[in-house]
């Protein structure tokens, strides 16, 4: 389909137009049925990175996630990650139906309708981001959320046992020069009484100067200052090196900087 047509869809499905939303559903139809494959009956491409890119927010081992997404399993891993998947399948079997499946993995495609805002690449700024750029993105991470809010809802619990988020770790005790850092400020003292969640996250509540920042930044942050986690921690999660994920940060940070900058803070 033209990208025109699509924006024109798009922008009719975010009023509520339902044949739109439809037209959507349908020229999607693969790209989400993949996903019904994997819940519902634990069928997938191993070669597919989406597909391992979902499955990988499951595994709690760090070392088998990253090994996950680089599609380079040993026989104990996958083992590993098959047994994950067969847990997540007796969850959704046993509190769900194959129709709760589609109806939660369609849900989330028109969320990430609703979200998507035409915008120019930051890699080529003579380029627009197409819509199945933004739903690669972050389809599979807010799929994950809804999942994982529906079985907490079935079950009654306060939190999914399935879930892979790590114990948080302890803050790391040297910088790359040797000597001892100070202490990280408090989640309050960076954020007030801002909620720190997956709605701040993806930038529903979010408020200056946070909301100036992409999805991938306040994850970053969320992780480092409410969860906890290390560099170390957050480079097995996104698969890059501790000195990259810092260099990440300085850049978030002079973002930060420069937008309180433009509003006469400081």
């Amino acid at each position: 389909m033209p990208e025109n047509e699509m924006q024109e869809l798009i922008e009719k499905a975010k009023l509520g137009h339902g044949q739109a939303q439809v037209r959507l559903l349908y020229e999607f139809r693969n790209f989400l049925s993949k996903y019904v494959n994997l819940l519902y009956y634990t069928k997938y491409d191993a070669s597919n990175y989406d597909m391992r890119r979902f499955i990988a927010l499951y595994i709690p081992d760090p070392i088998v996630r990253r090994s996950l997404l680089r599609g380079k399993l040993s026989y104990g891993n996958l083992a590993q990650v098959n047994k994950c998947l067969q847990d997540i399948q007796f969850m959704v079997e046993r509190y769900g139906t194959e129709e709760d499946v589609r109806s939660t993995i369609e849900m989330t495609f028109l969320e990430c309708v609703n979200r998507y805002k035409r915008s120019k690449s930051k890699s080529k700024p003579d380029e627009w981001v197409p819509f199945s750029g933004f739903l690669y993105s972050y389809f599979f991470y807010m799929l994950k959320k809804n999942v994982d809010e529906y079985l907490i809802d079935q079950l009654g619990l306060k939190t999914f046992p399935l879930m892979s988020d790590e114990s948080p770790g302890e803050e790391d005790d040297e910088n790359s020069s040797g000597y001892l850092a100070p202490p990280e400020p408090s989640a309050e003292e960076l954020f007030g009484p801002e909620e720190i969640d997956e709605y701040w996250v993806l930038g529903d509540t979010a408020l200056p100067p946070f909301d100036g920042l992409n999805i991938q930044e306040r994850q970053l942050i969320k992780w480092r200052f409410v969860d906890g986690y290390r560099s170390s921690d957050i480079a097995n999660r996104i698969t890059e090196q501790p000195n990259t994920v810092r260099e990440h940060f300085n850049r978030i940070r002079a973002k930060i900087r420069e937008a309180i900058e433009e509003d006469g803070v400081v």
